[in-house]
């Protein structure tokens, strides 16, 4: 079987139509013009399917989906689903009436960064640091308060995230050290316009 690229059909979408009497599946993906038909056990399957996703998109409890607005909240659940095996205590402040605007795989990869910098070669030996992040937004700005319980995440090794968020985000970063060795990043992210 040939590697296919993880999230490939979410990323680029797929369509799935009824053709002479075969259910077929297709990438929207312009470079792969395949069509191929979906096997009887997975038809059965989008079949029953079928009526949610009809639900979903003309039912009474349809969302509409606005792309430059990230759900923060979901971002850091998805980032707690992630790391599920780590020691993170995420909290999250905000109201529907504070949007942040942006790229959400950026603000998620960005996260995941600074926490991967806090798990060392002992975090697998058990000796597992307790991750903090505390996120509001505030007048359409993403603030963190981002630290680790043993002070493992060194700035020096995220030069190339604190540029980013800098030249790309066009944000601030703070790097603080208090008293008894504990440090944390203070990061400020506005929203695009």
């Amino acid at each position: 079987m040939k590697k296919v690229k993880k999230d490939t059909f979410f990323k680029t979408g797929i369509w799935i139509k009824e053709q002479q009497g075969c259910l077929t599946i297709g990438s929207l993906d312009s470079n792969d013009k395949g069509i191929m038909v979906i096997p009887d056990k997975l038809r059965s399957k989008i079949f029953e399917f079928e009526n949610e996703m009809i639900e979903a998109l003309y039912g009474e409890n349809k969302a509409l989906f606005n792309p430059s607005i990230i759900n923060i909240e979901k971002l850091f659940a998805n980032i707690g689903k992630k790391f599920n095996q780590n020691n993170l205590r995420i909290s999250f402040s905000g109201t529907k009436d504070n949007v942040f605007r942006g790229d959400y795989d950026e603000i998620f990869h960005l996260i995941e960064k600074f926490i991967l910098s806090s798990l060392t070669d002992d975090s697998k030996q058990g000796k597992e640091p307790l991750i903090y992040i505390n996120a509001s937004v505030l007048q359409d700005h993403l603030c963190i308060i981002y630290r680790d319980s043993g002070s493992i995440s060194d700035p020096l090794k995220l030069k190339k995230e604190i540029d980013f968020i800098k030249s790309v985000l066009k944000g601030e970063i703070s790097y603080k050290l208090t008293d008894g060795n504990k440090s944390y990043y203070d990061i400020i992210i506005p929203s695009k316009q």
